[in-house]
């Protein structure tokens, strides 16, 4: 009965549940078996995102530079399912699960790649050197010239306006040309050799026709004398265009001065003594003698004392082993008789002290020459 009445009506089936969907390449590899992930990745896994895979492991886990030398090598000798699946396993913060062999297979693994790379940037950087070397570079000869020419097929221009109609030609007024193009006095040799033969032509035929060569006149017989003198007109004016630079740029040329020698290098072949243990007194440093308004020396053999004074206006100075610009009048030297006391004493006075200490010596002045030699200690400079 219940079967009539279901008679003509159409049953509701009940949909089955989707499945879910699986995942595919490294996102579906098993994560708690290795040796699992290491099949998956061999058979699921494109070889495009082994290489993705790898790259970013290196750029992780290594320093900048290990990691350079390492993707310098082609992706196919880092497409490889079971390195890919490692790679993976240590990105996920899975290293426990990797077993010791495979860690140590790996380590040696980057450390070729790494080893392949740096031999591709050296033989990359001696390629690049290859290239660099065999690339013509052009003198400064050779610059000059060709900028010459660029000048100088310009100016032939006006020199063809003049040949094909010297009676309709304006002039040419080189200088300002010149000026325009900034002409140099390097580009002033080319030019002139260029048209001094052109300009020697034209005055020829200003001669007198008995002094004109036959075949000159011959040539240009086309030309009457107004012609030629506008010829001569515009190759002269070129000329004295160079001539004008030329001139200008010895005027402007800026004298080379010489580079100012350093204290050390003045007095680097000054004889003198270092130290003396006699006395007991040593040398200040030699340089600081430069710049300096007056010196104190002291001679071992002959127990004088020294003092030189700059002239006015003038520093101290050393040319080899002579002392320089120093006043001869006040420039004087007195024998110690007791040296042993009192160059002490000496050592211990300062500036105002030191400008008696010479009177306080009895004993006759000598004039100071100015020579160094190794009995010469320098004790004090004054600036």
């Amino acid at each position: 009965m219940a079967l009539t009445a279901l008679k003509g009506k159409k049953l509701a089936r009940k949909k089955a549940p989707a499945a879910r969907r699986k995942l595919t390449g490294a996102k579906g590899a098993p994560m708690d078996d290795y040796k699992k992930c290491k099949n998956y990745f061999h058979f699921e896994v494109d070889n495009k995102e082994y290489v993705s895979i790898v790259k970013t492991y290196v750029k992780k886990f290594y320093d900048k530079t290990t990691a350079k030398h390492i993707l310098k090598n082609k992706d196919w000798a880092m497409s490889k399912s079971h390195v890919a699946a490692f790679c993976h396993y240590m990105l996920n913060d899975k290293a426990n699960l990797v077993p010791d062999d495979s860690t140590n297979w790996m380590t040696g693994f980057f450390e070729g790649l790494e080893a392949r790379g740096k031999d591709i940037v050296e033989e990359t950087k001696a390629e690049e050197a290859d290239v660099k070397k065999n690339v013509y570079v052009p003198s400064i000869q050779e610059r000059i010239r060709d900028a010459s020419n660029n000048i100088i097929a310009a100016i032939e221009e006006q020199a063809d306006a003049y040949i094909d109609d010297p009676n309709k030609f304006k002039g040419f007024d080189a200088v300002k040309f010149f000026r325009s193009n900034k002409v140099n006095q390097a580009h002033c040799r080319h030019i002139r050799s260029f048209y001094e033969p052109m300009l020697a032509e034209y005055q020829h035929l200003q001669l007198p026709a008995s002094e004109q060569h036959p075949d000159m006149r011959e040539g240009y017989a086309h030309l009457d004398k107004r012609a030629i003198k506008r010829g001569v007109e515009l190759f002269q004016g070129i000329i004295s265009a160079c001539d004008l630079v030329t001139q200008e740029s010895k005027a402007t040329r800026k004298t080379r001065t010489p580079k100012p020698k350093s204290a050390d290098k003045l007095v680097a072949k000054m004889k003198y003594c270092v130290s003396d243990s006699k006395y007991a007194v040593a040398s200040i440093n030699p340089a600081d003698i430069i710049g300096a308004t007056e010196l104190w020396v002291f001679n071992t053999k002959t127990r004088k004392i020294g003092k030189y004074v700059a002239e006015q206006h003038q520093t101290l100075q050393v040319k080899g082993t002579t002392l320089q610009f120093f006043d001869t009048n006040k420039s004087v030297a007195k024998t110690l008789r007791k040296p042993e006391q009192q160059l002490p004493e000496f050592n211990k006075s300062g500036k105002v002290q030191l400008r008696k200490f010479l009177d306080n010596i009895k004993g006759v002045e000598t004039k100071m020459n100015g020579r160094f030699n190794d009995q010469t200690v320098i004790l004090k400079a004054v600036k």
